[in-house]
């Protein structure tokens, strides 16, 4: 019984110093040593927005067809906004000006610059505060 014992406490105590947080210190130049983590490794997120897939793309009058991602939220003035097409190794590939045509799932565009490609991400540029 008395091993019993032993062995409960034993595990009792190494479970509650196991669960004890530590704090770490930052590496991060200019940060805080509270053992807290600084404000430098906060994650931000990206100003980038994804639109979605280019689905169809025609040189000859400059119109690309973009599939819209499933969970996308386009702005309602979409109209005349930059977009950038880019490989999934996110390699530009093609500045694109959004149309004012949305039908359904898709979206028009018209070609500015470069060479897309069919299955091409496409992202909005971001504005500028």
């Amino acid at each position: 019984m008395a091993m019993r014992r032993a062995l409960t406490f034993a595990l009792c105590s190494l479970l509650l110093a196991g669960c004890t947080t530590r704090g770490f210190k930052s590496t991060a130049p200019g940060g805080d040593d509270t053992g807290g983590p600084s404000h430098s490794l906060r994650t931000v997120p990206s100003p980038v927005q994804v639109v979605g897939r280019i689905i169809a793309v025609d040189l000859l009058s400059l119109v690309v067809v973009i599939e819209l991602a499933p969970y996308s939220t386009v702005p309602a003035n979409i109209g005349g906004r930059s977009l950038i097409a880019r490989h999934d190794d996110l390699r530009p590939t093609a500045r694109l000006e959004a149309s004012s045509y949305l039908r359904g799932r898709t979206v028009g565009a018209r070609l500015l610059t470069g060479q897309p490609q069919v299955g091409n991400e496409v992202v909005l540029v971001p504005e500028a505060p």
